[in-house]
């Protein structure tokens, strides 16, 4: 009897994301068109970009200096709305430019 290569469609996909790391590209994704929600409508408004890197770094990049002292004084709340809307640690730090 032979044995079957066959695996179910959801693992070979969960198999693929893990591999391509699509799944950290797709919550970075979705982190940045979800900002708004996530940070409030007086940090989205103020916010030029966003960008992560690979040791899960978010790195923003603000236009107003009231903003950047609010988001200073809140990071850790921030990181963790970011983190519970991805459902998994997407980021550690955050780092204001």
């Amino acid at each position: 009897m032979r044995k079957s290569n066959l695996i179910k469609l959801g693992d070979a996909i969960e198999q693929l994301f893990k591999k391509e790391k699509l799944d950290v590209k797709m919550s970075r994704f979705a982190v940045k068109n979800a900002w708004e929600e996530i940070a409030g409508k007086v940090i989205a408004n103020h916010t030029i970009s966003i960008f992560f890197d690979d040791q899960k770094n978010i790195f923003l990049s603000l236009d107003s200096a009231a903003v950047k002292n609010e988001v200073m004084f809140s990071k850790e709340e921030l990181l963790k709305k970011i983190n519970q809307f991805c459902g998994y640690e997407l980021v550690k730090n955050l780092i204001i430019k």
